[in-house]
């Protein structure tokens, strides 16, 4: 009457090798501190490594790396060559293998002339343009990453390909090596923060591809009569996956989808567009911050009480009110995060309102005015900080009440989520990620029309529950608190939804 009852599966040891260009770990700075291409690659990777899978990660080596402390910092074990011979008869091309060890987890720096040597990685710094030949460098990168993993030797179960100017490996994969039995069981996974500033290249340089000119059609790689490699990469992979389902619906629309929609819609009708929102690391939490603990002033979900002598430390530092609401801005001063609000709005409110201001933040010149006309008018209530050591910021966050997020477009950004561990309740419009994090009136606060007049309602609504309603406040800060943002739920989800279940 019962059948015999197999014994459970052990679950499968997966070997992944990532390929990224995000070097940002090695070479951050404050303003890059919660942005997606810093925490992703190294957060996930160590995770699964955690879990018990076998990890390889590839990237560009640049001499920028020379100087950063967390490199330094790696354990060096060997160096292999790998040779790339070139079609057509050009001239072959050489590069260094670099292998080092960050815990369980081998990297593989690729270091090549091109590549490596430049002053600037992706732009030349001396004006700030992207250099001409950067399809022709990544190509090279693309390639020697997936001959490193023979010269490891490392065989893939999965390649999971982060970034924009290393898709090409993606599609390389699918196409030059599409016969290499090395890689026939591979499946090919491919991140991006978002489709915004995507390279996209004159046709005449498509050669320095190598592919066939069968590749450049618009089922491929052809983009309005141009090269787009991120177009190849989302065609070519098992999957794409983002931050975020909110942002997979925007960009499904002619108005944010930056004329992908089309394949984005196709591929979310296959079942290979799919989101995964990333976790937060556990030492970005007020009862773990170094800094708080310095000032004997970490606090817990449990116990928040030492979130007011964080807030009465910062503004006796600034010489602000502490009976204010404090609002903290981070971030760069360009009109898609929304800078233009904070300074048309607080202009009025500020001389107004019991209201305090921090802005954390720097970038196009004219913004930087604006904002310095307005903390000089309202000196005893407003503080912009251009500099700050990056190991100061989250404590800015634990004492600010709201932290201000109101972009127009997805920011790929864990900046609400740590808010949120923090006990500072974010206010964003919702779109991307902000949109899938935030709830209104629940853990946060959440406007939608990229308007000033929506933006200064929700924040005469904030104003009012925090003066007139503060049990409610409390309500908010609490809820907040207890929101999980586990890495191990984000790789857990890769590891049985993404890499197992992919449809090749």
């Amino acid at each position: 009457m019962f059948g015999k009852r197999s014994a459970p599966k052990e679950p499968k040891i997966l070997n992944i090798a990532f390929i990224s260009d995000h070097i940002n770990y090695f070479t951050t700075n404050w303003y890059e501190l919660f942005n997606f291409e810093t925490y992703f690659l190294c957060k996930l990777s160590n995770t699964l490594q955690e879990l018990g899978h076998n990890i390889t990660v590839i990237l560009p080596f640049h001499k920028s790396l020379e100087n950063s402390k967390k490199f330094k910092e790696l354990k060096f074990l060997r160096s292999e060559e790998v040779i790339i011979p070139e079609r057509d008869s050009r001239e072959e091309k050489k590069a260094e293998v670099m292998l080092y060890n960050c815990g369980a987890i081998n990297l593989a720096f690729i270091k090549e002339t091109s590549l490596s040597d430049r002053e600037g990685f992706i732009s030349d710094p001396s004006n700030s343009m992207l250099y001409p030949d950067n399809l022709s460098r990544f190509s090279v990168f693309a390639r020697c990453s997936l001959e490193s993993l023979k010269a490891i030797p490392f065989r893939p179960d999965v390649v999971h390909i982060v970034g924009k100017w290393a898709s090409i490996s993606a599609i390389y994969i699918k196409t030059l090596y599409r016969y290499d039995n090395f890689f026939r069981k591979s499946k090919v996974i491919f991140t991006i923060s978002s489709i915004d500033d995507i390279p996209v290249f004159v046709v005449d340089q498509y050669p320095s591809l190598g592919l066939d000119w069968n590749y450049y059609r618009y089922e491929y790689l052809e983009f309005y009569g141009k090269v787009n490699v991120v177009k190849g990469a989302i065609v070519f992979s098992d999957t794409t996956t983002f931050c975020s389902n909110s942002y997979i619906e925007e960009i499904k629309k002619e108005e944010s989808g930056k004329g992908l929609e089309g394949v984005i819609i196709q591929k979310a009708n296959e079942g290979k567009i799919k989101s995964v929102l990333p976790g937060v690391s556990s030492e970005l939490s007020p009862k773990e911050d170094k800094e708080l603990l310095k000032i004997g002033a970490n606090y817990s979900k449990e116990d928040t009480k030492n979130k007011k002598k964080v807030k009465s430390l910062i503004c006796k530092k600034h010489k602000l009110n502490e009976g204010n609401i404090l609002f903290l801005f981070i971030g760069d001063f360009k009109e898609n995060t929304g800078i233009s609000f904070i300074y048309e709005i607080f202009s009025d409110l500020l001389p107004k309102r019991e209201v305090s201001l921090i802005i954390i933040g720097k970038g196009e010149g004219f913004r930087e005015t604006a904002i310095g006309e307005l903390v000089d008018k309202n000196k005893d209530k407003a503080v912009w900080l251009k500099e700050i050591k990056i190991d100061e910021i989250t404590s800015y966050i634990a004492g600010a009440d709201v932290i201000l997020i109101p972009s127009i477009s997805e920011p790929s950004s864990i900046l609400p989520a740590v808010s949120m561990l923090y006990g500072t309740l974010p206010l964003v419009r919702g779109v991307g990620i902000l949109n899938d994090l935030v709830r209104d009136k629940i853990n946060g606060f959440k406007f939608y029309e990229y308007l000033p007049s929506e933006f200064r309602n929700k924040l005469t609504e904030v104003i009012e529950m925090y003066y007139k309603n503060p049990k409610r406040w409390t309500k908010l800060v609490d809820t907040a608190m207890k929101s999980e943002f586990s890495w191990y739920n984000s790789a857990k989800t890769y590891v049985e939804e993404i890499y197992s279940d992919t449809r090749k």
